[in-house]
């Protein structure tokens, strides 16, 4: 009988055998043995299956986002003997094979005589048809005078190629920059002046949310910044997750936390939650002048670590080393600024007045070829919206250093294709790109440059025409893809919650320039479908990272993780209210059906907008007070063309204006009463790229079948046949349509909890 000390042995000389080549510069896939050369049984276990597997494949990061260093776990087994063994493996990013078909023109007007830099990257077509954006060298630099009239050509080469770039570039005897106005065409309401109804999918997600802040340990949420600034913690346990002491990200969720705060209280007036965030913010001062008292910080700096982060990004330290700096302080930059706009705490002003005075006086020292090779970095250079709060402090300070610190922050990558009007985001990570989008918006608002705002429209009309899952969010494994790649894209890592929090606020900043149903058929649709569906169905503060599209997953909350989607899940459903309604001098207008009431305080009247959720082909809206205006309604995308109008019961006529909306002209009177009624149908939603597969759709919902099936479930499906083939029901789950064929039961995917579910289907054609 061998023992218990033969065993560990046997397991120990088997450890000591293994060898399994050399680890720091993988670029084939591993040979992973089961079995040690003395009898040990081996199992293996990757720490990043994006990149290694455990049976030992290799896919090596693509060209541009770096290596990776992956922890690679083995467990030796023999007899009652167990130990393990992590192997650290680096896998390198994969050489530059660009074959170009097409380089767009480069074509630049300048002033003469003025100092200019020429773009950072060119926009490429490649052999396979993809368009991306491609870094270039330019022959003599690119910084740039012309003293000359036009054209001028310079030569580059793209990046690690020899593949030549020309650019054209003519000089003029002035700047053209378009202006236009900043003035918004609509209004929202103050976030107090919405209320939600009660019983309600939207109200219930918020009063669970409220409930998890009251129990946020607040000093938890400053240990980092104390610590880093040599300040006692107050006994305070660690933060965990991406902000645990040891994560190079840490003080990002605080950032979330005080906007969550400001927004709490904005909705609900909760004056415990007012309390919470006054402490937090006198906490970060202190940290702010701590870190002021000692060597290696500059004036101003606050964060949840030291400066040696933006030390190495301004060295081109690639992430893992390094983890986004610049992201994590725009998260903290937010937070302060919700803070002073909701809540009115002028010490969040204050620190953040100081800490935009940093960022300028740190990255104005630096030459433009810096800036740029820092901002395209994978990772690494994700600034999150640093350009959309230093414009925003602009605009609370008036200080040109903040507007100035704002425009340092110009992405090359994506804003040349984007002022090319070119769709050129295929490749990039989808979160790192939107709030720099938000940013340029931002910017516009600040400095009435056309530019920007057409860039934001551009990227919001190609996002959203092109890149969206049916229920509203994009990217896949948190990177957009080509066009109308979206059946080949569905995965267990499909639909970032960050990206969709932030296509939403993108959405509802452009609507007020041009309030279109189109914005909110999106809203709409990324509302109840993603973000609705994000939270945890217990005020845990849980969210879903990714929303799995692939067949028969589940849902999987981020409760003590503190990612990003943790973050900014703790925000999202205090921002219910923000799109409900909006207004101008003469209209009111009604975007989405949520059960609300409005105070219009202006007008000294109160609206009450009650929808069966169960039932979007109806709502009801009632008048108390009185006034003349123009209600305008938005005619869902979803809506067939039987709908209609009543007001106190009489047939109303409404008119469609050309932005989509019903509208009526009334001098309305206390105790009117209109109701809408939509044709609504069940109807199905066709991946662009693969047709066969579909998810079904009834009103503003996506439906999902429950099913514990691992493979794409095919039913026999024809559009003029739904209404017969579908049974609606209500039950535990709401209500439900049921598939009669094969007693599927279909719910919204927001009321999935942890049921295994499928939001695409095959539509079996071979049956028709």
């Amino acid at each position: 009988m061998v023992s218990v000390k033969e065993d560990e042995s046997i397991v120990t000389k088997d450890m000591e055998m293994l060898y399994l080549g050399n680890l720091a510069t993988v670029e084939f896939d591993l040979r992973l043995p089961l079995e040690g050369k003395y009898g040990s049984k081996i199992n293996w276990t990757s720490g990043d299956s994006r990149f290694l597997h455990d049976d030992g494949t290799v896919t090596r990061p693509k060209y541009g986002i770096g290596k990776r260093t992956v922890p690679l776990r083995a467990t030796f087994r023999y007899g009652d003997c167990i130990k393990e063994k992590v192997f650290e493996v680096t896998i390198l990013e994969e050489k530059n094979q660009i074959r170009v078909s097409r380089i767009y023109p480069i074509r630049l007007k300048e002033e003469k005589g003025r100092p200019f830099y020429l773009p950072a990257v060119a926009v490429v077509e490649t052999t396979e048809g993809e368009i991306i954006s491609h870094a270039v060298d330019w022959e003599q630099g690119e910084a740039c005078i012309v003293d000359e009239p036009g054209p001028i050509m310079f030569k580059g080469v793209l990046k690690d190629t020899a593949i030549p770039v020309f650019a054209e570039v003519w000089t003029a005897a002035g700047p053209e920059r378009k202006t236009m106005d900043t003035n918004p065409a609509v209004h929202g309401f103050p976030a107090d002046a919405v209320v939600l109804k009660e019983g309600t999918a939207f109200k219930a997600a918020q009063d669970r949310s409220l409930v998890f802040l009251r129990n946020v340990n607040d000093d938890q949420m400053l240990y980092n910044f104390r610590a880093a600034a040599g300040l006692d913690t107050r006994g305070a346990p660690e933060m965990t997750g991406w902000d645990s002491p040891d994560c190079l990200l840490r003080g990002h969720t605080t950032g979330h936390y005080l906007s969550a705060l400001a927004l709490c209280y904005a909705t609900s007036g909760d004056e415990d939650i007012k309390r919470k965030a006054e402490y937090v913010i006198a906490s970060l001062e202190e940290c702010q002048q701590a870190f002021a008292g000692q060597d290696g910080f500059h004036a101003g700096f606050l964060s949840g670590y030291t400066e040696e982060q933006f030390d190495q990004l301004e060295k081109f330290t690639r992430y893992p080393e390094i983890w986004a700096p610049y992201y994590t302080l725009h998260k903290i930059f937010a937070g302060l600024l919700d803070c002073y706009r909701h809540l009115g705490i002028r010490t969040a002003l204050t620190i953040a007045d100081q800490l935009g005075d940093w960022v300028y006086h740190r990255l104005n020292r630096l030459p433009n070829r810096v800036l740029k090779t820092m901002w395209g970095m994978y990772i690494a250079g994700e600034f999150g919206g640093m350009n959309e709060s230093l414009a925003e402090l602009y605009s609370m300070t008036h200080k040109p250093e903040h507007l100035a610190a704002a425009n340092l922050f110009e992405n090359d990558r994506l804003f040349v294709p984007l002022r090319a009007g070119i769709d050129a985001l295929g490749g990039l990570h989808a979160n790192q790109h939107i709030p720099q989008v938000i940013g340029a918006l931002k910017i516009f608002q600040a400095t009435g440059e056309k530019v920007y705002y057409d860039m934001s429209r551009f990227f919001w009309q190609i996002v959203t025409g092109a890149h969206i899952y049916s229920i509203g969010g994009t990217g896949e494994g948190e990177m957009f893809r080509q066009p109308d790649r979206i059946g080949e894209c569905l995965s267990d890592r499909t639909a970032e919650t960050c990206a969709s929090y932030n296509m939403l606020k993108l959405t509802k900043e452009l609507f007020v320039y041009h309030p279109a149903t189109e914005y909110m058929d999106y809203y709409e649709r990324t509302m109840f479908n993603h973000i609705l569906a994000s939270c945890d169905h217990q005020p845990t503060g849980g969210s879903t990272y990714f929303m799995p599209l692939a067949p028969g997953r589940t849902k999987s909350f981020d409760v003590a993780g503190n990612t990003c989607c943790h973050g900014t899940g703790l925000e999202n459903h205090f921002k219910y209210p923000e799109a409900i309604y909006h207004y101008d001098e003469s209209a009111l207008y009604v975007n989405l059906l949520i059960p609300s009431t409005l105070r219009w305080r202006e007008r000294q009247m109160k609206l009450t907008l009650d929808a069966e959720l169960h039932d979007p082909g109806k709502a009801t809206l009632r008048v108390e007070g009185a006034g003349a205006f123009t209600l305008k309604i938005r005619r869902p995308y979803w809506a067939g063309p039987d709908c209609r109008m009543e007001i106190n019961g009489q047939k109303a006529n409404m008119t469609i204006d050309p932005t989509g909306y019903m509208c009526i002209s009334r001098n309305w009177e206390d105790g009117d009463e209109i109701t809408l009624f939509f044709d609504c149908r069940l109807r199905l939603e066709t991946a662009p790229d693969r047709k066969e597969l579909v998810s079904l759709a009834y009103g503003p919902y996506i439906l999902a079948a429950l099913s514990e099936e691992s493979d794409y479930l095919q039913l026999q499906l024809r559009e003029d046949a739904l209404q017969e083939n579908f049974t609606k029901e209500t039950g535990p789950h709401g209500f439900a349509f049921r598939y009669a064929e094969d007693d599927l039961l279909f719910i919204p995917l927001a009321n999935v909890f942890h049921e295994r579910y499928h939001v695409y289907i095959e539509r079996n054609t071979m049956l028709q």
